[in-house]
């Protein structure tokens, strides 16, 4: 399967198994909304996607800003940052994998101080999930688990001491 499209020029591959993400996104809003149930559901699926993309940015520049970009992105389940050349050193890696990190949490800041600036109605509640889904994939990132960017951070963090 080739490049779908590319991100800030970086090749992005998309797999039949990228759906299943945001369905799973308007399922779980579905299964909590009260109103609007519909509406809610498929923003939510929609607004996973630009967590992820936004996420993916994150690890574009940051990869770029240490001296060892991203060859491409494997979407499937989740965005899989590909990376050709691994000789890169530990600073490198964790500075590869922190700006999907720090892209997240700085999503989901923003974004829930614009819910709460937004007042009532749709718009409070699409800022609202879509604060929650960065900040999971803020925490999600963080686990110290070799798939994720938590993991590749603390393997590295260790190397350096």
């Amino acid at each position: 399967m080739g490049p779908a499209f590319s991100l800030l020029g970086v090749p992005v591959t998309l797999r039949p198994t990228a759906v299943v993400t945001g369905i799973t996104s308007a399922l779980v809003v579905a299964a909590i909304a009260r109103e609007r149930r519909a509406l809610l559901a498929l923003s939510a699926g929609a607004l996973w996607y630009a967590a992820d993309c936004f996420h993916v940015v994150g690890h574009i520049l940051s990869s770029r800003a240490v001296g060892a970009p991203m060859d491409a992105v494997d979407v499937g389940l989740y965005p899989k940052s590909v990376y050709v050349d691994h000789n890169v050193t530990p600073q490198q890696h964790i500075g590869r994998s922190v700006g999907g990190v720090a892209a997240s949490l700085l999503g989901a800041v923003a974004l829930t101080a614009l819910a709460r600036a937004a007042g009532e109605g749709r718009a409070k509640e699409l800022l609202t999930i879509a604060a929650a889904q960065h900040g999971l994939l803020f925490a999600l990132s963080m686990l110290p688990t070799p798939l994720v960017d938590g993991g590749v951070i603390y393997a590295n963090l260790a190397k350096l001491r």
